[in-house]
């Protein structure tokens, strides 16, 4: 599909415009449902309860890498044409790539505001994330980094939306949905979690309704397993030991 896409868009802007807008899209695409899958995990207070109930410094890990790669994002799509030498994938190639000068200025003005919403993440990534600034780290007086949050990070993926649209409508006669249609997997995932945080406390309230029991008996987990008709071996009330220990981690 992508590449059926870059073809159209090739045949109807031109080979180079084409291109560039195709890969443009893919990548901003891609950074939309990139933060809505940060948005589900980490901005709902009941889903941060339920991740730092499961393993709250792996999941710790997991924020800071999301994050992390929200901020390269942003850069990397609105980057000088140039670094380094090398040609950059961005939208200020755009407008140099706009034959009618009228679209050429209107674009110009959108990518300057979308270079401008970037700016935060350019040092995020500057000073943090592919470097690691010498003053930053040794001098407590240091500048401290650009504030950051998701609203910004909204603001300027909006900003490249602008772009894009723009271009769209102006030679595609068509509106880009500043939205995606698939849900955020990280929906499965807390979905998932639920299911099951729900299967051991309903499982240890089957082995000890009364909660009077300590977690640790071994008599307990003898009883229920053989009421279930299963070896009471020592290796089958272990397993009863670890699901009841992993459902008193939640309230």
């Amino acid at each position: 599909m992508s590449d059926k896409t870059k073809r159209e868009y090739q045949e109807k802007l031109g080979p180079e415009l084409g291109a560039v807008f195709h890969g443009l899209w893919h990548d901003w695409v891609s950074g939309l449902m990139r933060s809505n899958e940060f948005r589900e995990l980490f901005s709902n207070a009941a889903h941060v309860e339920l991740l730092n109930a499961v393993g709250g410094g792996f999941m710790w890990d997991v924020q800071q890498i999301l994050w992390d790669d929200l901020m390269l994002r942003v850069t990397r799509l609105t980057d000088p044409v140039r670094t380094g030498g090398k040609t950059n994938l961005t939208v200020q190639a755009l407008p140099s790539l706009c034959e009618d000068a009228e679209l050429r200025s209107q674009i110009q003005s959108h990518v300057d505001a979308a270079v401008e919403a970037a700016e935060f993440a350019r040092d995020w990534r500057n000073r943090r994330i592919s470097h690691a600034d010498l003053i930053r780290a040794t001098d407590p007086n240091a500048e401290p980094l650009a504030p950051a949050s998701l609203a910004q990070v909204a603001t300027a993926l909006n900003s490249v939306h602008t772009v894009l649209n723009a271009i769209s409508l102006r030679l595609l006669d068509a509106d880009i949905m500043n939205d995606v249609a698939m849900s955020p997997r990280a929906r499965a995932f807390i979905s998932n979690t639920e299911q099951l945080v729900t299967s051991v406390k309903y499982a240890d309230s089957l082995i000890d309704p009364t909660r009077n029991q300590r977690v640790v008996d071994v008599r307990g987990a003898r009883a229920f397993l053989q009421k279930l008709g299963c070896d009471p071996t020592m290796g089958n009330v272990m397993q009863i030991i670890a699901l009841r220990r992993a459902a008193r981690r939640f309230p």
